[in-house]
């Protein structure tokens, strides 16, 4: 089959998709700055909603939509989408969002929301009114809308990396009034006018990388206060919060693990390196000599140094190097810190290269890598004396879009088999932790040890832990609390060592081995004999969880919860409380649902009125709405389990998004076209068919094959993983098209239905895959991808069985 060069609409569709695409993931970049990411998931899913409420819009309105009347729509939508892009993303710097529970909040919050709808209303009106009158085309228009949009995906790393997000949203706004400029033949003073759009926003992209004036203004609900350096990137945005008067003036450390016998007149330069507005980590002004340091060794997370000095050390996650210093201080070395993000090894090593004392600079007996702390034990076969991790969290918005609650790979029972197993014989794994009342987090930390530990084949993993805090009512903040954990069992003279260094410095011994607190512990029960029976009644889950549900912070069973709550069954949970990710996840679960609901029925309401001069009947397109809403639905729980499961193997953010998105995307755009030669209903029903039988076959392979290579190079794994993805996305970019052409061939009104309900149920579904995740894990969510694609298939077996006789 020949294939003619693209024209002026398949141009069009792409440059708006790749538009759209950039916006979305540029907007959950700057809402998890903004705002705390559980309100960024939230926002942007029901923002994406706009997305399909533009076809539902097509469709309720059609004599609005009239195809002789298509290259103004078209232009205007997208000058439109380019303006109200700018002007939203706009004012939502200037509205403070907290987590506060207050009306004033809620509405703040309301009006982010509402604003950032309309962009996506004009930008799904482009896709829509395109597929409504070029329904024929479908299959060839949806693969320039899926390679727009993974374009779009590719733009955003660069984009951000290099232009930082705000000015990354200008830019994107400047591409889809482009869009106009191509989409507007025959309608000169419009098309002229997109041209000038693109070329002004174009000018205020420039000249916002100088004088920032469209920048965030408000973050966490605060101002923005002075900082010393900020940069963007993919996945997080750094700032070093500051003036230069700051910089250099000694004030007392500031840490929750310091001990009260700390000398409170001891004085040290630091500077706080913060991601996302929220996480933050001090840069500590080091003149080359770490004895200097003395206020290290009164830190809680230096419990490991106390024993003994180890010879080599593994720090995950070190940002401005508190922990390396620590490790140099207590006479231990070399030291190898593994740092996930490079802005932070480009800020240490070049604006603050001087106050760090060249600590990331080749400082000697100190090496950093950027990397995933797993991945990079996976690839390397070195064993370490101690492998620490302080603080490690990932509380920012995945680079993903509004597809996950961002969680790591750090908690999990996988993971503490890989540290023990890069462990010496006599080594330690020390983690510090939160320590709140009750201890959820730091008895989860225990529980995957104790886990990974069985699994090692150690019979008496109480005698290889040991659990020390800091006393909160002495320093007069929150508690924090370090879980150290040995390959070999704790001996006396360690636990007399470590029990001596406690009471010196007042903190509090939790666990320890060969020894009973009175009264008991949570951590006692939790490592004696009836461990499983407190498990079990503990009011919160700190059961161990792995890979495939590696939701370590949510701390209350949902089901458990929702069953408590609805008087379905009773609980010993009576206290516990969802988390604020959670609430906000059921927030938008009920938002979305009930906004699909809507796209759904209210053309069903429409078309009943209409369903004569259509020729199409009601039920008839009822089921061609179930079948999208199938396909919408199972694209986007397989797409996100796809993204989860190949975070961990490719072992970098960035390639999460750039080689897992891009080739699912651009796989199914190219499963569209390819589609484009499919005649037959049977072929649609076959394509269905093989797509479900591979789903369920991906399921039960998938971990296996990414567990095999996960310690091959990177290379290596991007090329697997391209192979896993591609097939499968050639599959998944079948069904919708070819549906739309069909569709399309007995009523036009049945297309921009078929984008609306399609486009809803993928963010429903979006907020469905994550509590289906954390409930039951990444294989059940994917499993039930698999279930949505089967629904489709039996609407698709009745549709078009009868095809003849409808087309007749």
């Amino acid at each position: 089959m020949r294939v003619s060069p693209p024209s002026r609409l398949d141009c069009g569709i792409l440059l708006v998709s790749c538009s759209v695409l950039l916006v979305e993931l540029l907007l959950t970049r700057i809402f998890s700055v903004t705002m705390f990411y559980h309100l960024s998931f939230m926002v942007v899913s029901l923002a994406m909603l706009g997305f399909g409420a533009s076809g539902l819009l097509v469709n309720l309105f059609p004599q609005r939509f009239r195809e002789e009347n298509l290259a103004a729509q078209l232009v205007v939508s997208c000058i439109f989408f380019a303006v109200t892009t700018v002007a939203a993303i706009g004012a939502s710097f200037l509205l403070p969002v907290s987590l506060e529970t207050t009306a004033e909040n809620w509405m703040r919050v309301g009006a982010v929301y509402a604003l950032c709808a309309i962009p996506f209303v004009a930008g799904g009106l482009v896709v829509s009114l395109i597929l409504t009158h070029h329904a024929k085309q479908a299959n060839r228009l949806y693969f320039f809308d899926l390679l727009g949009a993974a374009l779009g995906c590719l733009a955003f790393i660069p984009a951000t990396n290099v232009l930082g997000a705000p000015t990354a949203v200008l830019a994107a706004a400047a591409l889809a009034a482009s869009a106009g400029v191509v989409l507007g033949r025959g309608v000169g003073r419009l098309r002229l006018a997109a041209l000038g759009t693109a070329a002004v926003l174009v000018v205020l992209a420039i000249v916002n990388t100088r004088e920032g004036f469209y920048d965030v203004r408000f973050i966490k609900g605060s101002r923005q206060p002075p900082t010393l350096a900020m940069k963007w990137n993919s996945f997080s945005r750094v700032d070093v919060v500051g003036t230069k008067e700051e910089l250099w003036n000694p004030k007392p450390p500031v840490f929750a693990g310091f001990s009260a016998k700390l000398d409170p007149e001891y004085a040290v330069a630091e500077v706080w390196l913060r991601y996302d507005a929220d996480a933050n980590t001090q840069i500590t002004r080091f003149t080359g000599d770490p004895s200097t340091l003395t206020h290290l060794q009164y830190d809680v997370s230096s419990t490991a140094y106390q024993m003994r000095t180890y010879h080599d050390v593994l720090i995950i996650g070190p940002g401005g190097g508190r922990d390396i210093l620590t490790a140099l201080h207590m006479g231990s070395g070399p030291v190898t810190g593994v740092e996930i993000n490079p802005i932070t090894l480009s800020l240490l090593r070049t604006r603050f290269k001087t106050f760090s004392g060249g600590l990331y600079n080749d400082y000697p007996g100190v090496h950093m890598v950027n990397d995933e702390g797993r991945s990079f034990l996976r690839h390397g076969s070195q064993h370490y004396d101690l492998i620490q991790a302080s603080l490690v969290d990932t509380w920012a918005a995945s680079a993903a879009g509004a597809y996950a609650l961002t969680e790591n790979n750090l908690y999990t029972v996988e993971a503490f088999e890989d540290y023990l197993q890069h462990l010496t014989p006599d080594g330690v794994v020390s983690f510090t932790r939160w320590f709140s009342r009750p201890p959820v987090e730091s008895l989860r930390v225990v529980s995957l040890a104790m886990a990974a530990l069985n699994d090692l084949g150690v019979k008496d993993p109480a005698e290889h832990v040991f659990v020390i805090r800091t006393n909160p009512e002495d320093v007069l903040t929150a508690s924090l609390g370090s879980i150290l954990v040995k390959h070999s069992a704790f001996t006396a003279a360690e636990v007399a060592k470590l029990r001596a260094w406690a009471q010196e410095l007042g903190f509090i011994v939790e666990y320890a081995p060969g020894t009973s607190s009175e009264p008991a512990t949570d951590f006692d029960r939790l490592l004696g004999t009836g461990s499983a029976a407190f498990i079990a009644s503990y009011p919160y889950d700190v059961t161990p969880v792995y890979d495939d549900r590696p939701f370590f912070f949510n701390r209350v069973p949902i089901l458990r919860w929702a069953g408590r709550k609805l008087s379905f069954v009773s609980s010993t949970s009576q206290s516990a409380k969802l988390g604020i990710g959670v609430e906000t996840l059921f927030i938008s679960l009920v938002m979305t649902a009930g906004c699909t609901a809507l796209l759904l029925l209210l053309p069903v309401v429409a078309h009943r009125r209409k369903a004569r001069t259509s020729g199409v009947s009601t039920r008839r397109g009822t089921l061609w709405a179930l079948y999208f809403a199938g396909l919408g639905l199972g694209f986007i729980l397989v797409e996100i389990v796809l993204i989860q499961r190949f975070s961990l193997f490719l072992g970098y953010p960035v390639y999460s998004l750039s080689v897992v998105l891009f080739t699912m995307l651009l796989a199914s755009g190219v499963g569209s076209l390819l589609a484009g030669r499919l005649t037959r209903a049977a072929a649609l029903r076959r394509a269905l068919v093989g797509l479900c039988t591979a789903l369920v076959v991906y399921a039960w392979l998938l971990p296996r094959v990414t567990d095999a290579m996960l310690g091959a190079s990177t290379s290596a794994r991007i090329a697997v993983t391209v192979a896993l993805i591609a097939p499968l996305g050639l599959l998944m970019g079948i069904p919708f098209a070819t549906g739309v052409r069909r569709a399309g061939a007995e009523s036009k009104d049945l297309v921009p239905w078929a984008w609306a309900v399609n486009g809803g149920s993928s963010v429903f579904g979006s907020t469905l895959a994550v509590l289906i995740s954390m409930t039951y894990g990444f294989t059940a969510s994917f499993l039930c991808g698999a279930v949505a694609y089967a629904l489709a298939l039996a609407v698709a077996f009745v549709v078009t069985r009868n095809e003849q006789e409808v087309a007749a």
